[in-house]
């Protein structure tokens, strides 16, 4: 089941999308018969994968669809708070990061899938974007209810891991931010689906939905480009991070005896041929002083003449 981009025309919901990705395609398999069950069903999947909207989509696909879905925090939910819903016999209950919960809601929990009511006419669905199993070696989390809230299991990979989804849902999101925001944004430019594809989307999901709608607001053609988007940035340092050490690590390799020095020649080269010899312009681009440069350059055999009129300077 795949799920196109809305036509501009159509009002847009937040039905869950399955995407194109192997991963997600599998998933999307198992939501029927997930849905038509009765069991608990825990939803794991990092912070922005989609967890909530997984869950709500099970309630609407399921028997109970024309209840309404009961939603409660982990973190900030109390004991009372839980043992309130055992009057919702008829109701689908969400528990949002289940491992976020107190130990006195997590005994009032316990009470809740046990009692026959609930049981018999209520579905509980648990989300978590941790390893529920971690929390119970370390006592953090009732074992006994871990085991009861780990009956079906669905699992939502990070967008990392999924690539190929990362472009779908980017123009599902433009479609919907354009008809939300009413703005006259058509299509996702090829240069802006490139851009797209570099992000390591931390935050999944919910940060590439975010970047869209934001772009989409202050978008000023009918195609959304890469200069369009809103990318926070710390995400490229991080990578550009990642593969510098990946670089060190290398040349680290290469040149085990020299290896700072080589590495720092390799900066001051750089510098130099970015700066056009201009020594003034290389010690601020470096953040040192004009004395400590020449100090360097004449310890790598840099400080001369050829470097030109500039190099001077």
């Amino acid at each position: 089941m795949l799920v196109s981009p809305l036509a501009p025309a159509e009002e847009p919901h937040d039905r869950y999308l399955p995407c194109v990705s192997p991963q997600m395609q599998r998933l999307a398999a198992s939501l029927s018969r997930v849905a038509a069950a009765a069991l608990p069903v825990l939803i794991c999947g990092e912070t922005g994968s989609g967890k909530s909207t997984l869950a709500r989509q099970l309630h609407e696909d399921g028997p109970r669809r024309d209840t309404e879905l009961a939603v409660v925090l982990g973190a900030t939910a109390t004991p009372e708070d839980i043992d309130s819903l055992a009057r919702l016999t008829d109701r689908t209950i969400v528990i949002e990061e289940v491992g976020d919960l107190v130990p006195a809601a997590q005994d009032s929990l316990i009470r809740l899938v046990t009692e026959q009511p609930l049981r018999v006419g209520g579905r509980l669905i648990t989300t978590t974007s941790c390893d529920l199993a971690v929390l119970a070696a370390r006592q953090s989390l009732r074992a006994d209810l871990l085991y009861r809230l780990d009956v079906m299991r669905l699992e939502i990979p990070p967008l990392r891991q999924r690539r190929e989804d990362v472009v779908f849902l980017a123009e599902h999101f433009v479609t919907t931010a354009a008809w939300r925001l009413r703005r006259d944004v058509r299509a996702l430019g090829p240069d802006a689906c490139a851009t797209l594809l570099e992000q390591r989307w931390s935050g999944n999901v919910r940060e590439l939905k975010n970047c869209i709608t934001e772009s989409v607001l202050h978008c000023t053609q009918t195609s959304l480009r890469a200069a369009d988007l809103r990318l926070r940035g710390g995400e490229g340092r991080a990578d550009l991070e990642t593969e510098l050490a990946a670089v060190l690590a290398r040349l680290h390799v290469a040149y085990p005896r020299g290896f700072y020095a080589h590495v720092e020649r390799l900066i001051l080269q750089w510098a130099l041929d970015a700066c056009d010899g201009n020594r003034i312009r290389t010690a601020a681009v470096l953040g040192i002083g004009r004395g400590s440069l020449r100090a360097k350059l004449r310890r790598h055999g840099l400080d001369v003449p050829s470097l030109g009129p500039a190099a001077r300077s």
